[in-house]
């Protein structure tokens, strides 16, 4: 039977209460005790059940007050989404999950009754199990139809990341679930007695069912649920003595401390007064056409400004109440490096407060000094340290960007949101009713593509509206993004450019606008030795050389060549994925101040780079040089070409330099399909050689130049139309291209199947099918017993058996990533950063000379690291780098 009793501190506290028979108890009619939810640091009973379930219903039903139109497009109220969310503990009032405090059994005198069998040992343990079956059959007693209490019961109860049932399994009987007999206590009447206060604590008591039920509000309520849950068990927030009729003010105050909270924005802002200048034609029309959920491409040329429309947009429907967010999403951590800068001064003048900027940015978690969210004390039974750690991850980690309001980082992030990772679903609730921005989505392969084309059908149910940004589609792949047939007439002469889209309201629309002024590329093939003497003669004149290269071994010959050749006259820069985070950043911040838009800082230099400045960054050089690449690939490095208006340019013209392959077109033309992937050296393990193929042939036919964005579309179309007059071995390498397509769509959709058992939560492994399959490194100085001096210089001593943010930022600022297959996987090393490693991760050490030394690294290659080059990879004996 249910009590009230007063607590400590004359802090009223509900605890679910039980009279024990006398035989199973301490003798006397009297005795009372409740059911934990939570233990304390010292393995005391703490928090009770109902306690917790009020908490975390509150934050849940404070969470969805927060998108109102997703409530009007689910047709449910807040409170009727507490009252569900509140449920998804109930199955912690069992005697598998209440026997695992000892603390709890000893005050209650029930250590006897537990080990002498009385509480049957077969008792299921696993208390989200018997939260979904309880909650199922709750639901149904509330008149909610049997078809969908299944499936609101399945994901109530994998508020831990699992589904424990597929909804449509038999056989889930509670009675063969949870074996309480011979207990002496009526677990199921508790149960009961606990949800139906639970839900009248949100709901009339004569309210028997949900108002609307919709089945594409399940993974969002999961997400939902998930994330309260969390919240609610902060300890900063809801300590021992709160109370549960304090919860709701308690929970309002959390999610605002997190900063869950949308911002309050400026009223009427112009385009200008955004800006600082005034919208061109693209941008007007795509405000224009955009003024409600659905999905929209913006096809514009590189520079036309796609990234204000689409802020501007952004703006346009937060201000309508139409969108209660934004996320941005780009293909490399990278360029969302880049964005976030453009999205902070995008914000400061939005918002009517200053918005901290840790909330807009994957990684800006690593500028904190303290994490401002803490889960129950890890290795307490209330929360396991794999489930503490989960939490923290998601609010001290990249995955924080899609939790905010406001949101920069990686489509890789959204993308695990339809695969079946665990808590999938709490990227569901994190983009629902937001702006999702996809950029520069030309450069994704079929895999990854595959998987774009899922996540906008999923994200079009979750109410978002998804604008797609891109400088070089095909008219094929813009009809399978937008989900329509293709039958574009004579493609390479459709406008440009254009903004296609279509709502839940309306069909497919067009709107074009005028392009900007068109711009001369003089296009030259030249060997790598005659194009880096021009490189260094442009230097010298003052110039600024980007040198974009397709491997990192590549870039760090290059740029080891140019050093040699230059001795030192002008500066030469190396940016590429293997240097470690901290370093990257200083190096990034650099380059992009000396080739940026301003002047100040502008002097002859060369930098040379793989394809992280490829796009999304601001940069303009004089003379570019580019590895042969598919040609939207080396559409979008040309847009660092003469990118800004300059009164003085020390080359006459912008010129855009490829190398020469070491065998002519015609004889690649005859070659074997093997005779011409060795040709094309390690370019073709990053590229389809078919399409590097299409390329060069495409490309040798410019000599004469070619005008930009005229051209664009002619260019993309000529190197992916269907041709039936191939060269034998290119045929063959078509079809190895296309099948190799093929399977990757399939994979994409097996990967996407969320009912099947759960995947790795990695989007390196799940977003992107890597022919290469990396691992990670944390690059240390040394590693004591207790404590770690990071190769940034960073010294912490580690506690045992406690999280400290310093560590995970330190981790996370010194990995570098290399092929997994230099690592044997079959080794295992126990240090005092193991468990802040996730599998697959390793600690590497550094010595004074550069030596990285790996436990379990393969024998034929050598590491090296120096701040000038990054990581290095060589085989033994050679001086080749891979």
């Amino acid at each position: 039977m249910v009590k009230r009793r007063t607590g400590s501190n004359s802090t009223e506290k509900i605890f679910y209460q039980l009279t024990i028979q006398p035989s199973l108890a301490t003798g006397h009619n009297d005795t009372m005790t409740y059911f934990w939810a939570k233990t304390t640091a010292d393995g005391e009973e703490g928090i009770s059940v109902y306690e917790h379930m009020i908490h975390v219903g509150c934050v849940a039903q404070c969470l969805a007050e927060i998108a109102p139109t997703l409530l009007e497009r689910y047709k449910l109220s807040a409170a009727e989404i507490g009252a569900l969310a509140a449920l998804h503990d109930l199955g912690k009032i069992s005697p598998g999950f209440q026997q695992k405090c000892e603390g709890w059994l000893k005050r209650h005198g029930l250590m006897k009754i537990a080990q002498n069998g009385c509480w049957d040992t077969r008792a299921e343990t696993d208390h989200g199990k018997v939260s979904h079956a309880v909650t199922q059959g709750f639901l149904i007693n509330k008149g909610i139809a049997k078809e969908h209490a299944k499936y609101l019961a399945a994901v109530l109860g994998a508020h831990h990341g699992r589904l424990k049932y597929r909804p449509d399994s038999r056989g889930l009987r509670l009675d063969t679930l949870i074996r309480e007999s011979n207990s002496g206590i009526d677990w199921d009447g508790e149960r009961q007695q606990a949800a139906e206060d639970a839900w009248n604590f949100f709901l009339s008591p004569e309210r028997n069912e949900l108002s609307s039920y919709s089945t594409s509000i399940i993974w969002w309520l999961a997400g939902l649920t998930t994330v309260a849950d969390w919240i609610g068990s902060n300890e900063r927030f809801f300590s021992a003595e709160s109370s549960p009729q304090d919860s709701r003010a308690t929970a309002l105050h959390a999610i605002q401390s997190i900063g869950f909270v949308p911002p309050r924005l400026q009223p009427d802002l112009s385009f200008y007064e955004i800006f600082g200048f005034p919208p061109n034609e693209m941008q007007v029309k795509a405000k224009k056409m955009i003024n409600g959920p659905g999905v929209y491409v913006i096809e514009a040329p590189m520079g036309m400004g796609k990234t204000e429309a689409a802020l501007g947009i952004v703006y346009q429907l937060m201000i309508k109440g139409q969108a209660h967010g934004m996320y941005f999403a780009l293909p490399t951590q990278a360029t969302s490096n880049r964005i976030h800068l453009r999205v902070n001064s995008f914000l400061e003048r939005i918002a009517v407060e200053p918005i901290k900027n840790r909330l807009i940015h994957g990684n800006s978690w690593l500028m904190q000094n303290s994490i401002d969210f803490q889960l129950t004390v890890p290795g307490t039974t209330s929360y396991t340290i794999a489930q503490t750690q989960t939490g923290i991850d998601w609010f001290a980690s990249a995955k924080r960007a899609l939790l905010a309001p406001f949101g920069v980082g990686t489509i890789d992030q959204a993308l695990l949101g339809v695969v079946a990772a665990k808590h999938f679903f709490v990227r569901h609730f994190a983009l629902a009713g937001k702006v999702v921005i996809i950029d520069e989505v030309h450069s994704y392969d079929v895999y990854t593509g595959s998987l774009i084309d899922k996540l906008i059908s999923t994200l079009e149910q979750l109410g978002c509206t998804v604008l797609i940004l891109s400088a070089t589609l095909t008219a094929q792949r813009r009809s399978q993004l937008l989900g329509c047939d293709d039958d574009t007439p004579n493609p390479s002469e459709q406008p440009y450019p254009l903004i296609s889209g279509r709502s839940e309201e309306t069909h497919l629309s067009q709107l074009t606008s005028a392009p900007p002024p068109s711009r001369y590329v003089r296009v030259v093939f030249e060997s790598e030795h005659t194009a880096q003497k021009e490189a260094v003669e442009v230097a010298r004149k003052g110039g600024a050389v980007l040198w974009i290269c397709n491997t990192v071994g590549s870039a760090q010959r290059c740029y080891r060549q140019l050093q040699r050749l230059a001795s030192g006259e002008f500066p030469i820069g190396l940016l590429h994925s293997k240097f470690p985070h901290w370093r990257r950043e200083t190096l990034e911040e650099t380059w992009m101040k000396r080739f940026g838009k301003g002047e100040a800082t502008r002097c002859g230099a060369i930098l040379v780079s793989t394809q992280v400045v490829e796009q999304s960054v601001d940069l303009d050089s004089d003379f570019m040089i580019s590895e042969l690449a598919p040609t939207d690939m080396i559409l979008q490095r040309t847009g660092r070409l003469w990118r800004h208006m300059r009164d003085r340019r020390p080359v006459e013209s912008a010129c855009l330099c490829i190398i020469k392959e070491d065998s002519t077109l015609l004889q690649l033309r005859t070659g074997t399909p093997m005779d011409i992937i060795r040709e094309l050296g390690d370019k073709a393990l990053v590229y389809a050689p078919f399409v590097l193929l299409r390329s060069l042939e495409v490309w040798s036919e410019q000599t004469s130049g070619i005008t930009i964005p005229d051209q664009i579309r002619e260019l993309i179309e000529k190197t992916y139309e269907e041709r039936e007059d191939e060269p034998k071995g290119w045929e063959q390498l078509y079809n190895e291209w296309y099948g190799t397509d093929s399977a990757k769509r399939m994979q994409a959709m097996m990967n996407s199947n969320i009912w099947q058992p759960l995947l790795d939560d990695r989007e390196d492994i799940q977003t992107r099918l890597n022919e290469i399959p990396s691992t990670s490194i944390v690059l240390c100085r040394s590693l004591l017993a207790a404590t770690v001096t990071f190769l940034d210089g960073a010294e912490i001593e580690i506690r045992p058996g406690d999280f400290q943010f310093s560590v995970a930022k330190a981790v996370q600022s010194n990995l570098v990533r290399l092929p997994a297959h230099y690592i044997d996987p079959g080794i295992s090393t126990n240090t005092a950063l193991s468990g802040y490693l996730y599998k697959g991760q390793y600690v590497a050490i550094v010595d004074n000379a550069g030596r990285v030394s790996v436990v379990g690294a393969q024998a034929k290659v050598a590491l090296t690291y120096s701040d000038e080059y990054g990581l290095e990879i060589k085989k033994i004996n050679t001086k080749e780098k891979i």
